[in-house]
């Protein structure tokens, strides 16, 4: 039965790396991003999985990531992706423990730490105005946040909003 589960998961993030990597990228005031699936499927795999699988996977999301799109970075989305799979495997800990609104209020603001580092590590070097780094954050998080949100809604049936 561990290695079904096991199987279905390893089909599931290869076809959200697939959709991950054919997303249109969304381009405010020059800066461009796209939304981040993968954190997304981390998410559920922190969640049902539990802290050890979250980093691990985590890690190789973020590997896949360095290659795919940021070459010159690689190795950042690596060390973010496991730290936030540690962030959403504690979260499985308290499953039963904490309130729906609670979690869902967890879940933001792991996305809005993700994006802080991130997009402080990938705008070094560039000038931006502290108010569009904000903006580009806060879109980027709730972007991702709506997406699971819908996700959770049409597609999982004892999901995180459960």
């Amino acid at each position: 039965m561990m290695h079904i589960n096991r199987l279905k998961l390893v089909l599931i993030s290869i076809i959200i790396i697939i959709f991950q990597l054919f997303i249109p990228v969304i381009n405010i005031s020059g800066i461009e991003f796209t939304p981040d699936l993968l954190i997304i499927l981390l998410t559920y795999i922190g969640y049902y999985y539990g802290r050890l699988d979250a980093i691990i996977i985590g890690f190789l999301f973020g590997l896949i990531q360095d290659f795919a799109t940021q070459f010159e970075l690689i190795g950042v989305m690596s060390l973010i992706k496991s730290l936030i799979g540690y962030c959403f495997g504690t979260m499985a800990l308290y499953r039963e423990i904490w309130h729906k609104n609670f979690r869902l209020l967890i879940i933001i603001s792991i996305y809005f730490f993700h994006f802080i580092i991130f997009q402080s590590i990938c705008m070094n070097s560039t000038i931006v105005p502290d108010l569009l780094f904000v903006k580009i954050i806060i879109i980027q998080s709730i972007l991702c946040f709506f997406i699971l949100i819908v996700f959770d809604k049409s597609i999982m049936k004892n999901g995180i909003l459960k």
